[in-house]
């Protein structure tokens, strides 16, 4: 064994290994925001509740949006990684993806939400592109460099418990943070805002360690003697590498779809369904029939409601004054009504309450002084309050209900993204075995042949409990095969395509073709199959997608090149790596 294996990391590789990690942690935290922020986010922005039929058909617009820039600029991206150096471009990454999010945090327009997000998402797809490769190229040698790439992208699955833990502080402390500057219009407080804030985290450790850090030695040595090749996007599908392009990007598409097509769907369109949650389901029914109607009536006010806010200038401030202490009053209500609160808390509630209302009554003489002159604004306004207060009291009686559903749902969610990290953990660790690269992507393969079924149609109607088992070991089959991608992309591309091949098969083929499988599940798949409730279609298309997937990506194993142990230490030739058996 080389003596590099025996030796003891240096401070510099030290500092490397920290600064992917850091990258991978935050690449999954970045991206799974988008859950906990988009719909408060577009319902603030469109002024319309988060229950309302725009805010669902935004939010996945956005989706779709987002994926398709990440394929596209993430293509590019793969380009400049190869044409620009590794660490240059994957600093530029982490600097768009830390700093999209604060701004987006001062989004005061839809457009300007959903462009920030986007840019989000392209900065997350060139960034991990660009670390693994950085990784595989900054230690060269085969057994230190699958333990860094192993261990690395292990952290990637700790983003989403991070980023559900600092929203949950959030959500408790929101009100005494410091109030953003933002027109009366929006909620300086908003929990959204705060939440995305936090993505600039990760830009200051990385700003402050990557200074200490060298550039890919072999890319630079190879670019100062000028005996560098220009990438080229027409490459990646010549004779001796078309192949290794088109597996790896199919591949990558199924694991994006199994990721998307089944478990994204099942804490909010599968776990509702599930045996324990009837009662639920049953005391809901009504009343999301009453909201839907109700927003229905919301909807037709809102044009005379917009055209008032054009005709009468202030008004949309007042309006914005109005809707926020109403928010505050039905709150302090809350409070005064429990009989649980104690009663020094009842007492503040009560103080708060009477000087809302006083507020409020302000707020009415200000509404007739300002439409004087249209009284059709004023009658504009306060019909679409009056539809929010109905929504709001719907909304309340849903609450104890919808806690319960929300709660099986966020054990699901915990279940997968636990089984993610297991599954990175077992990868990484198998990886240092003599297992070839074919066999080791099939021991998580197989397995989701019989695991994907089993869960979606039979664990899905038996309980809870088993179900979550299922979605663990689901989500340690699928998530596994992203670390697996980390380590074997960088193998079989040669040098001056490493950027451009990778992004190809992670972008191109994972999240731009991979996660359209969400909309195939939900969208088209489902409504054919004749359940019992949208819930009941939505897991027999999960596991119908999840299954199919599993058993293309199984097939396309056996396409799939053995990568040359020398693939990383040298310009390797694609048509070895290509032909290997």
């Amino acid at each position: 064994m080389p003596a590099e294996s025996n030796s003891r990391f240096t401070t510099t590789q030290w500092l490397i290994i920290i600064i992917a990690s850091i990258g991978f942690l935050f690449d999954t935290y970045e991206l799974l925001m988008t859950p906990l922020v988009g719909v408060p986010a577009i319902a603030e922005l469109l002024q319309v509740p988060a229950n309302n039929p725009l805010v669902t058909q935004w939010m996945g617009n956005m989706l779709w949006l987002s994926a398709l820039c990440g394929g596209v600029f993430g293509l590019l991206g793969g380009w400049l990684i190869d044409r620009f150096g590794r660490k240059r471009i994957m600093i530029a990454s982490i600097l768009v993806y830390s700093l999209s999010p604060v701004a987006a945090a001062f989004s005061t327009s839809l457009p300007m939400f959903i462009f920030l997000r986007c840019t989000t998402f392209i900065g997350v797809c060139v960034e991990f592109v660009a670390a693994i490769t950085w990784l595989a190229e900054l230690f060269p040698q085969k057994r230190r460099k699958e333990i860094v790439l192993g261990s690395t992208q292990a952290f990637a699955s700790l983003g989403g418990l991070l980023v559900t833990g600092i929203s949950a502080w959030i959500v408790a402390h929101a009100n005494s943070l410091p109030a953003l500057p933002l027109p009366d219009i929006f909620n300086s407080h908003a929990t959204w805002r705060y939440t995305l804030m936090t993505g600039l985290i990760p830009a200051i450790p990385i700003a402050l360690l990557l200074p200490f850090v060298p550039e890919s030695q072999i890319w630079k040595e190879k670019r100062q003697a000028g005996t560098l090749k220009r990438p080229s996007f027409g490459e990646l599908f010549a004779p001796q590498l078309r192949r290794v392009t088109i597996i790896t990007a199919l591949l990558s598409a199924c694991a994006y779809a199994a990721a998307f097509g089944a478990l994204q769907l099942t804490p909010l369109r599968i776990a509702p369904g599930l045996p324990e949650l009837a009662e639920q389901r049953k005391a809901l029914k009504p009343l999301q029939d009453e909201a839907r109607v109700l927003n229905t009536n919301l909807t037709a006010v809102l044009p005379a409601f917009q055209q008032a806010m054009a005709d009468v200038p202030g008004l949309d401030v007042l309006a914005a004054q109005r809707a926020r202490t109403r928010v505050a009053m039905r709150a302090a209500k809350k409070v005064v009504d429990d009989p649980n609160a104690d009663e020094s808390r009842k007492a503040v509630a009560k103080t708060q309450l009477a000087g809302l209302v006083t507020r409020f009554s302000q707020f009415d003489t200000n509404l007739t002084e300002l439409t004087q002159a249209k009284p059709e604004a004023k009658k504009a306004v306060i019909d679409r309050e009056k539809i929010l207060k109905q929504l709001g009291d719907n909304r309340d009686q849903q609450e104890p209900f919808d806690v319960a559903v929300k709660n099986r749902g966020n054990a699901m969610q915990g279940a997968q993204e636990t089984g993610g990290l297991v599954g990175r953990i077992i990868l990484a660790v198998l990886l240092v075995t003599a297992i070839g690269r074919r066999s080791l992507l099939r021991i998580f393969l197989i397995p989701g042949l019989v695991m994907f079924p089993v869960t979606y149609w039979l664990l899905y109607k038996h309980s809870a409990v088993e179900m979550q088992w299922g979605i663990f070991a689901c989500g340690m089959l699928v998530v596994a095969q992203f670390s697996y991608f980390g380590e074997y992309l960088p193998r079989v591309f040669p040098l001056h395509l490493r950027g451009t091949g990778g992004s190809f098969a992670t972008n191109v083929g994972g999240r731009m073709i991979g996660t359209s499988a969400a909309f195939l599940t939900a969208n088209w798949i489902a409504p054919m199959i004749g359940a019992k409730s949208t819930f009941d279609q939505v897991a027999v298309a999960a596991g119908i997608v999840g299954t199919t997937v599993f058993v293309i990506a199984l097939a396309l194993s056996f396409l799939l090149p053995e990568p040359k142990a020398e693939a990383v230490e040298t310009e390797a030739q694609p048509k070895s790596a290509v032909a290997g058996r």
